[in-house]
This record gives C-alpha cells, sequence and structure tokens, in this order.
C-alpha cells in the first residue's frame, strides 16, 4: 500500500528541500521534460490539451466548468460510456472517451496493475538491516544527510532523457523503516498494553496488518515479542491482507526467512473484496488489533463542490476525450457511496469538517450568497471538498468482517504543497532524483504519486458512527452499494434532516471493548507508549535531540 515519499510525507527538512525547490531549478535548467509530464507541473488553470491554447469565454473564466478553468468538456461526452476503476483492472493502457468518479479515477491512477503507479518500478527505501545508528549523529541534520546519502547510494538518480526521462523508480521512505526498530516497538507496546488488560492468557494476540510493504513491522513486532515476551509470542496469530502479489510474496519469503513462518499468514487480496475468512474458516468471531500504517493515505477521494447560492452539492467526474485529455463534469450526487459519507457528516456536531468549505457569513447568510453570486465573475461552486469515501468504506468492511477488532492508524493530518480545496491531495513524481510536486489531481495515469491528509478527528466521528451501528451484514445488500446499510437508526432517508447525535455519543466505540477512540500526534504517541530506556533513549542524537520525535511532525495516530 501507500508509503512515505521523500518530500512531502515524511522527512520535512533536508529531504523535502528538493520537492521546495523543483520549480525553480526546472526554471534555471534545461531539462527535457516528457511532454505527458507538462499539464501536471504548469501552471494551475492551464488547460492539460497538447493542442493549441483555445480561446476561452471570459465571461466563463471563473465558471467553475472544471478545476482548470479550461473551457467546458467535450459535447459528445453524453456518449461516453460509464466505468469504474475495477472494470479498467485488464486494460494495457488508460481509457479514453470514458468517464468516471474521482475516486475511480485515482484508484486508477494507482493501483491499476498493468499501468498504475504502484505497479512501476515501486521501491520502498531501505535502511542498514541493523537500522541506524541514531546515537552516532551529531544532529538531526546529520541524520538527514546520512539518508540521503543511502538513498542515492542505493537507488541513485535516473536519467533525464528518453520516453519516460528520470521516472524510472519511485522511492518511498516510511517511519517503520527510518526508525527500525524502535517505531514498530513503540506501535507494539500500545498494542500490547490493550491485549494484557483485556485478553491474556485467555486469548491468542491476533494481529492483521492491512499493507505491509516489505514487512518491516512483522519482523521487527515478531522479534520484539520473542525477545521480550516468549509467554506472548507463543500466543502471537499474524496475518497481512496484501493486494501486491510481488509485495504479497516478498514478506512471506521474509517471515520464512527471519524463522516466522508458522506464526504469519499472508492473504495476498485486496482487503475491500477480502471476504472475512481464511482457508474458508470465518474469522470474524476473534479480538484482534488491526493496523494500518502508511495506507489511509493512498485511498481514493471523491470530489463535491458545493452551488454556493442553494449548498447543493455536485459530485465530479472525470471526463476523458478521444485525446487522453482530462476535464471535470460536476452532477447531482447519484454514487451511493458519496451519499452514505454526506449522511454520516450530517449525524455529526457541526464543524468544519462536515459543513460546506465556505467562510461563515456566506454559509449563514442565504442573502448575501444571493449577493456573492450576482458579482461579475464570481464563483458559482464552492472550492472542492474532497472525501474519504474509501476510507469510509475501509471502515464499513472492517466493521462487517472483523467486528471484535482493535484499530490502530498512523498516517499524515497536513501535508505541504498539496492541490487547492479541503483536504486536498499531494500529487508528485520522481524526476532526475527530485520530488516535483504537481498542482493538479489530473495527471497521467501511472506517473504520479497521489496521496491525502487524513482528516483524523472526521474519521474518528465516522468511525463512531459505523461502530456503534447495527451491522451491515444483517442485510442483504452490499455495503458497498447500499446507501444506507451501514447508518445507524437514527438517520432518515427523507430529505428531513436529522439530528445531529450529541458529543457523548463519540465517547467509545463497540468492539470486543467498549473503549474510546483516542487521536495522538505523532510525538505525543511516541511519549505515551515508547519505553524510555529501550525507545526513546535508543533514538536520542548526540546533541540530545530525539529524531523519531522530531521528524514526521505532520503525522497523527488514532488508537
Amino acid at each position: 500500500m501507500s508509503i512515505a515519499s521523500s518530500s512531502s510525507r515524511g522527512i520535512k527538512h533536508a529531504l523535502a528541500r528538493s520537492s521546495r525547490r523543483a520549480s525553480s531549478r526546472l526554471s534555471q535548467q534545461k531539462i527535457d521534460i516528457p511532454s505527458f509530464l507538462l499539464p501536471g507541473l504548469s501552471v494551475r488553470h492551464q488547460s492539460t490539451s497538447s493542442e493549441p491554447t483555445k480561446r476561452r469565454d471570459k465571461e466563463r473564466y471563473n465558471y467553475n466548468t472544471s478545476l482548470s478553468f479550461s473551457d467546458a468538456p467535450d459535447p459528445d461526452h453524453v456518449h461516453w460510456r460509464r466505468v469504474t476503476a475495477s472494470e479498467l483492472t485488464s486494460r494495457k493502457e488508460p481509457p479514453t472517451r470514458v468517464k468516471m468518479l474521482v475516486r475511480d479515477f485515482i484508484d486508477d491512477s494507482l493501483y491499476n496493475p498493468n499501468y498504475g503507479y504502484f505497479s512501476r518500478n515501486a521501491t520502498i527505501f531501505t535502511p542498514p538491516k541493523e537500522g541506524f545508528d541514531f546515537s552516532s549523529f551529531a544532529d538531526t541534520a546529520a541524520f538527514q544527510e546520512a539518508v540521503a546519502e543511502r538513498y542515492e547510494k542505493e537507488y541513485g538518480l535516473e536519467p533525464t532523457t528518453g520516453q519516460t526521462g528520470g521516472l524510472g523508480r519511485q522511492v518511498w521512505h516510511t517511519p517503520t523503516e527510518l526508525f527500525k526498530p524502535y517505531y514498530a516497538r513503540t506501535l507494539l507496546s500500545a498494542i500490547l498494553q490493550s491485549y494484557k488488560l483485556n485478553h491474556f492468557p485467555h486469548e491468542p494476540l491476533i494481529l492483521y496488518e492491512i499493507g505491509a510493504g516489505n514487512g518491516s513491522f512483522m519482523i521487527d513486532s515478531l522479534h520484539y515479542l520473542q525477545q521480550n515476551y516468549p509467554e506472548i509470542y507463543g500466543k502471537v496469530e499474524y496475518r497481512i491482507i496484501e493486494i501486491s502479489a510481488s509485495l504479497a510474496k516478498g514478506q512471506k519469503e521474509r517471515a520464512e526467512k527471519e524463522g516466522f513462518g508458522d506464526k504469519v499468514t499472508v492473504i495476498n487480496s485486496d482487503f475491500f473484496k477480502w471476504d472475512g475468512t481464511i482457508d474458508g474458516v470465518s474469522k470474524g468471531g476473534e479480538a484482534c488489533f488491526v493496523v494500518a500504517l502508511e495506507v489511509f493515505d493512498n485511498f481514493a477521494h471523491d470530489m463535491i463542490r458545493y452551488d454556493i447560492s442553494t449548498l447543493t452539492p455536485f459530485q465530479g467526474v472525470v471526463a476523458i476525450d478521444s485525446s487522453g485529455d482530462f476535464s471535470m463534469i460536476y452532477e447531482p450526487i447519484t454514487d451511493p457511496l458519496i451519499r452514505r459519507v454526506q449522511a454520516y457528516k450530517r449525524l455529526l456536531p457541526p464543524s468544519s469538517s462536515t459543513t460546506p468549505p465556505l467562510s461563515s457569513p456566506l454559509l449563514y447568510s442565504g442573502l448575501l450568497r444571493s449577493l456573492y453570486t450576482s458579482l461579475p465573475f464570481s464563483a458559482n461552486l464552492s472550492q472542492p471538498d474532497f472525501l474519504p469515501t474509501k476510507s469510509i468504506l475501509f471502515l464499513e468492511h472492517l466493521r462487517e468482517k472483523l467486528p471484535n477488532h482493535r484499530l490502530l492508524i498512523s498516517d499524515f493530518d497536513t501535508l505541504p504543497d498539496a492541490v487547492e480545496g479541503r483536504n486536498g491531495p499531494v500529487v508528485q513524481t520522481r524526476y532526475g532524483g527530485s520530488m516535483i510536486p504537481c498542482e493538479t489531481f489530473l495527471v497521467k495515469q501511472g506517473y504520479f504519486d497521489i496521496f491525502f491528509p487524513t482528516d483524523f478527528e472526521l474519521l474518528r466521528d465516522i468511525y463512531s458512527v459505523i461502530m456503534n451501528s447495527p451491522s451491515p451484514s444483517s442485510t442483504t445488500t452490499s455495503p458497498s452499494t447500499s446507501p444506507s446499510s451501514a447508518i445507524p437508526p437514527t438517520f432518515n432517508n427523507s430529505s428531513k434532516q436529522p439530528k445531529p447525535l450529541s458529543k457523548d455519543f463519540f465517547s467509545g466505540v463497540q468492539g470486543f471493548r467498549r473503549r474510546q477512540v483516542n487521536i495522538y500526534k505523532h510525538d505525543e504517541f511516541i511519549n505515551k507508549y515508547g519505553d524510555q530506556q529501550q525507545i526513546i533513549e535508543k533514538t536520542n542524537l548526540k546533541n540530545g535531540e530525539n529524531v523519531m520525535k522530531q521528524l514526521y511532525d505532520n503525522a497523527k495516530v488514532m488508537f
């Protein structure tokens, strides 16, 4: 699954400088950038068309027909086929003359098995086998330089010529890899605290990891249990659900090489399609812990925009013409998953995450909205609002297949260089050794990483609604298509606005125990669960700085 890149996701200082300086370097150096990269790397509001710029209708320049404010889409789009990402998995090349929801476009761009981003020479940064010797570095800058040197030594710089220029290898790093084995031990310490309080010694420790990458968290965790908690290690069952066949094979081989073959089960499946069984046996009744590290950021989002006059939301649809150029179409919301997410948000107390992305005067005054939209060149739609639809679908599927779980999520809550809009993504690619951010998600499929910040407060509240609701399995309709299968009984599908739930509703969620769900900043979580001598002091630098707490300050943990 997704992992941290060297510009926006993790180390935001020395390694991120290449991203922030990329645009200036490109203007100073004569680099032959492949033509298909130019639209994404150019200034926002520029058409993605390779044809000469068409004359724009000045009266519609800011009329929000497209994220790029270009001309209206091809009028023939009404005849184009509507597709989903799952319907495109057998294609060898990106489709043309089709329409799809924004989440399907992003899913197809990232995960298509033939041309998706994660199918193209994607590599996870690997530190020394035993991890870095943190006490040997004078300060954070010295550590960052060591990481950068290993990065260049292991992966080098691609040439900037040829058909794809310097786009051969895309490399990411994660806190699990950079701070091995101490980051994994910190996360596992939190899990062990809950396990020993509620389950030990009568129940096994069952761990699910969604998207395990190189398997580093698995190996570090099992070594830690084996060495420090042999009585728990004897009861551990580690299960990985991995969509990538190559990564799943590597995880299984690594587990066997380290002597954990009898402890680890690798399920090569898309989690959204997993039926909740292993070797035909249902695992839904077991108490378990589910770990998702840097996974939610690459879950595709949908995009909606609100009519400023009426506050009516419209779903965004990506239209791809016969030349492979993109445009945006906005239509009334008909997608069941978008409707369901909107329904969840209406149940929550009003906040900046649940109301339309407008300023307070416009949001609460119809008269001001009417006056505003009557002004010349005024926008008729709000800024884009990116909805975490796949993240919510993940939580619903988790509720259905593993209802007795406790969930641990670690991801990024803010990202620099993001696309305009609420919870807008970062879109970037590695070119000639530099991570280059783009200003639109409408970029050539397969060549760009697209990842989102996580609104942890919104995610926690919707998670509480889902987990405190009747199980979707009680209905006969698939949770991915039913607009009401996971909505609490208090929701009414009529046009009448539902009454928001009280704050007391979010005090805890059901599962194997009713429990409070907490959100921690990265350093707060380390301070709470990291052992002072065995973990925190081991990651101190010579000058006393703790590199594990200091870096990744744009990350949070939900547990």
